[in-house]
């Protein structure tokens, strides 16, 4: 049966074969060969057009193998390897036998001239005869010395060549399991049938992977979908899709359990004091967001199960190895800005935004950034819904640099204790290229969420005023820079907190 549909989902696949039966009516039993050995009994159906299927099982069993230990279907290199193996045994023997007489040979020397130095002691000398056997034992000594050594010159020829073998099939062949699965039929019927059989198997996984190529103001994204299958079958063109169903997750939503929640007035200490303290947030929102995450994360489909199907059909072989299947990609116009974080990096980044314009979503997965010089990267993107915005940075500029320092003065006023912490950010900027510049750069400040500490930016003394600050505290100054030329850019903000407030 052909392998012709193949739904490979986070952590399994699901197989679909096709193909045609010729019965000649009644009940009949039927045997087909070349199902994987670790397909799931409990997934199978079978369906007949045409006949009605009474029994379908997965059977295995061990290869029946023909005299040699080798399967009828083996090939040349195989064959040829079992035949040095063979080869090896017999000259494995031979080198043993030869041996053996060699130690024998040694020791009929030592007993022979044992012998003569008993009879030299009683007077019985005939050294004719002793000389007679001792050049007859040197020469069969001679002789074994010779034999044994082109037996194990042999010996290591064989191996030699066998190691080569071995190598070559284990590059051009994968290991052939010695037992083989069947998938046995019980159908009734005649004549020509149509049947149709699915069946999960696990050691399949997939991921998505994309690739980004900015090329002037425009962006060429492209999606992939990366699989990786050991399941002891090869996917050879067949029609491939994706799914980010779950099934091992089950269907029945957990038990709640409950939370007791308890009232307390507050202590005297609780009724003075403000505890506050700074802490750090990544900031978690769809598209333009870039988190790191681990090299291989579960998939992100948006609280929705959804397919994605293959443009056209693809082969992977059963190797454990990541294969690459084409899934679409798209063109759009791109707003490109050159950013810089100052308080992280003292390079700036070439930034596109642009929107999805594939038509469908993009799921969470790992893209490569390509530009005219080649690969510059790699960074992520988050779930995407169609024509929502995606922001890529492209690599650094090396013609422009930006240097910081902050200078910060607390106040604290006697009367009310309030302390105001007043932070001067002053940044130094350079453009060693030949092309002006307009720059980008981002200053964040804390975000209060007590009434008691307030924050705020002097627009006043900023040199350049700059940016409303966002909901996530982050201000920007729009900088332009002419070629090979510096300037000095001032960032002024101040934090201001109630004299009973503790932790700032």
């Amino acid at each position: 049966m052909k392998l012709t549909h193949v739904i490979v989902m986070e952590d399994r696949a699901q197989v679909e074969r096709r193909g045609t039966l010729t019965l000649s009516g009644g009940l009949s039993t039927v045997e087909l060969p070349g199902f994987p050995l670790v397909a799931v009994d409990r997934s199978l159906t079978v369906e007949a057009t045409g006949a009605t299927v009474h029994e379908a099982r997965l059977v295995r069993r061990w290869k029946q193998k023909d005299k040699g230990g080798l399967p009828a279907d083996a090939s040349e290199l195989r064959k040829r390897v079992q035949a040095l193996v063979d080869v090896q045994y017999g000259h494995d023997s031979d080198v043993y036998r030869l041996t053996t007489r060699k130690e024998t040979l040694a020791q009929a020397r030592q007993a022979l001239l044992q012998s003569i130095g008993l009879r030299v002691g009683y007077g019985d000398a005939d050294v004719r005869a002793w000389a007679q056997q001792l050049d007859a034992l040197t020469a069969q000594q001679a002789e074994n010395d010779e034999a044994l050594r082109v037996a194990q010159a042999a010996v290591d020829a064989v191996k030699k060549e066998l190691s080569a073998s071995r190598q070559a099939l284990a590059v051009a062949e994968e290991r052939q399991e010695d037992l083989e699965c069947l998938l046995a039929l019980t159908v009734e019927g005649q004549g020509e049938v149509a049947v149709r059989v699915s069946y999960l198997v696990p050691c399949a996984v997939w991921r998505p992977a994309y690739r980004a190529t900015l090329s002037g103001d425009e962006v060429l994204f492209e999606s992939e979908a990366v699989v990786w299958q050991r399941t002891g079958e090869a996917w050879p063109e067949v029609q491939l899709e994706f799914s980010t169903a779950r099934p091992t997750l089950g269907t029945a939503p957990p038990s709640l359990q409950d939370d007791w929640l308890a009232l307390r007035p507050k202590t005297s200490v609780e009724k003075r004091v403000v505890d506050v303290a700074v802490r750090e947030e990544v900031i978690q929102t769809a598209g333009e967001t870039s988190v790191a995450v681990p090299e291989l994360p579960g998939l992100d489909d948006g609280g929705e199960a959804r397919l994605l199907k293959a443009p056209g059909k693809s082969t992977v072989p059963s190797d454990g190895q990541p294969h690459r299947v084409p899934m679409g990609s798209f063109k759009a116009k791109a707003a490109l800005e050159l950013v810089c974080p100052p308080e992280l990096s003292a390079l700036a980044f070439t930034v596109a935004r642009f929107g999805n314009e594939g038509g469908s979503v993009l799921l969470a997965g790992p893209v490569d950034l390509i530009r005219a010089a080649g690969f510059v990267g790699r960074s992520q993107v988050s779930f995407t819904a169609p024509g929502e915005t995606l922001k890529l940075s492209f690599g650094s500029e090396d013609g422009v640099r930006v240097t910081r320092s902050v200078d910060e003065k607390v106040d604290e006023a006697r009367l009310t204790g309030r302390r105001t912490t007043k932070k001067t950010v002053t940044l130094h900027l350079s453009n060693a290229s030949t092309t002006p510049r307009k720059l980008l750069l981002e200053e964040r400040v804390f975000v209060s969420e007590v009434k008691e500490v307030e924050v705020q930016v002097l627009q006043k003394e900023c040199d350049p005023a700059p940016s409303p600050v966002s909901k996530d505290g982050i201000a920007r100054l729009e900088v332009a820079l002419a070629p090979n030329a510096t300037k000095k850019v001032k960032f002024v903000w101040e934090v201001s907190a109630a004299g009973k407030v503790a932790g700032l």
